[in-house]
């Protein structure tokens, strides 16, 4: 849209200013007949020069459309120049940002297992974290000549938050301010150093049920009926046997975790243990076990990975978002072992509720349709009968509304099953008895293969030998 219109030499020549002034097209007019004289480069600069343009004229494409006479055309003959946007602030961390390490598979299967520290400590007063601030662009020029500031790049700030203080000296430095577990938030924006509460022992009857506000270093296990609470990181040298936890932060088991199928460990960020038996696990980030997950229901929201080259997976039911990475899984006795992928964790509490209702409501409209049958039944003309018709309207009715449940189901799934590659690799043997679930796809293991990788390829999962 023109802001501003400007025409001389007889109203031949129209100038219009767009682009909030940093455009400057013009339009020449045929002539009306013979004898009006012809338009040179100089009628043209008047006319731009008369609306005040000056800069970033391209006298040679003016000339060029005066050569060609093409009249009525519109064209650009001055552009200024867009001031550019500066940098971002950024940070510099002197710790780790990541929730875990994580052993990296490579594509053909190899685990870099190595060892790994999942907690990051720091001293009073050492560095955590320096802002570099966000920084000014170059300055334009519109067609005018009038210079346009650079623009300034997004500028944000972490807070300093429990167990650090801002640098004095510079407020762009955050420091400890005691010794602690460095925690750090990347959606909040919020760092701390909490102090770690450290039990020499076990979690036992000599603790009693743990629930703090700071990382939990435990020396020992955490024993059958108690239960440790935190926002952070746990810590545990020995075992968890048929213990409750509940952490957002990651958690650590040097030995392994024994369950009996009643509680539940919820876990924020990622699982390292050396074996899971008989356990219902929900973790959002990714569980790493050594040598077994045995029994159990596992729900992450990351990768399942056993890091040990025997490692496997026999019997239960393994959720992953994206990767299911084992040695084995099921065993020689034929043991029911369902492995799926291809889930978008933050969506499957809602995936999993509406898949719920649709079966309640397929049940109700199937008991109304055995009773109408009853009645077509034992009835000599059910038509007439205002119960028939009653049942009917509701049967219809309860058709509807499934209906419009797997309309909606199908907009969820949009969501659910939004995993870019999900794949199952066993690097030695997957025996009869194992199912293998990728998005919709099932694909049911009817004899022992070895060294195989599952993923889709269209609507079906075919399986490929692993090099």
């Amino acid at each position: 849209m023109s802001e501003n219109t400007f025409n001389v030499i007889g109203g031949r020549v129209q100038v219009d200013i767009t682009d909030k002034n940093m455009k400057a097209t013009v339009s020449i007019k045929a002539p009306t007949n013979d004898s009006e004289p012809e338009l040179v480069l100089q009628d043209v600069l008047v006319t731009l020069k008369v609306a005040g343009v000056k800069f970033g004229i391209n006298e040679k494409l003016i000339g060029k459309y005066l050569a060609d006479k093409k009249w009525d055309q519109l064209f650009v003959v001055a552009e200024g120049v867009y001031p550019t946007v500066g940098n971002d602030a950024i940070f510099g961390y002197n710790f780790s940002t990541t929730k875990s390490l994580k052993p990296q598979i490579t594509d053909d299967g190899h685990i870099d297992y190595k060892e790994i520290n999942v907690i990051c400590s720091a001293n009073k007063d050492d560095l955590l974290v320096k802002k570099i601030a966000a920084t000014q662009g170059t300055s334009g020029t519109d067609v005018f000549g009038n210079e346009l500031p650079g623009k300034f790049g997004k500028d944000f700030n972490i807070t300093a938050g429990a167990g650090t203080y801002k640098d004095p000296k510079d407020a762009s430095i955050i420091k400890a301010a005691s010794d602690g577990i460095i925690t750090y938030n990347p959606k909040s924006l919020i760092v701390e150093v909490q102090k770690l509460y450290a039990i020499p022992g076990c979690v036992d009857f000599s603790t009693g049920n743990v629930h703090v506000k700071s990382s939990v270093d435990v020396g020992g296990d955490v024993k059958t009926g108690f239960s440790i609470t935190t926002p952070y990181d746990i810590n545990v040298k020995g075992r968890i046997e048929h213990a409750e936890i509940i952490c957002d932060g990651n958690l650590n088991v040097k030995g392994g975790i024994v369950g009996d199928g009643k509680q539940i460990i919820k876990v924020g960020g990622d699982i390292h243990t050396g074996y899971i038996r008989d356990q219902h696990i929900i973790c959002h980030g990714g569980v790493y076990a050594g040598t077994e997950i045995s029994g159990s229901i596992i729900e992450s929201g990351d990768d399942v990975t056993l890091v040990k080259p025997d490692g496997r997976i026999v019997g239960g039911k393994i959720v992953a978002s994206s990767k299911i990475v084992a040695g084995g899984a099921g065993n020689k006795y034929d043991v029911p072992t369902l492995l799926e992928v291809g889930v978008n964790f933050t969506h499957r509490e809602k995936y999993l509720k509406k898949y719920e209702m649709i079966n309640e409501a397929h049940t109700q409209a199937e008991t109304i349709k055995k009773k109408i049958d009853l009645m077509d039944e034992s009835l000599p003309d059910p038509g007439m009968n205002n119960a028939y018709k009653a049942l009917k309207d509701q049967h219809k009715a309860a058709i509807e509304h499934w209906e419009r449940m797997c309309a909606d189901l199908k907009e969820i799934e949009k969501d659910y099953f939004n995993v870019d590659n999900p794949v199952v690799m066993i690097m030695k043997t997957v025996f009869n008895g194992v199912t293998v679930k990728i998005r919709h796809a099932v694909y049911e293991v009817k004899q022992d293969m070895t060294h195989v990788m599952f993923k889709l390829n269209g609507d079906q999962i075919e399986c490929s030998p692993i090099k």
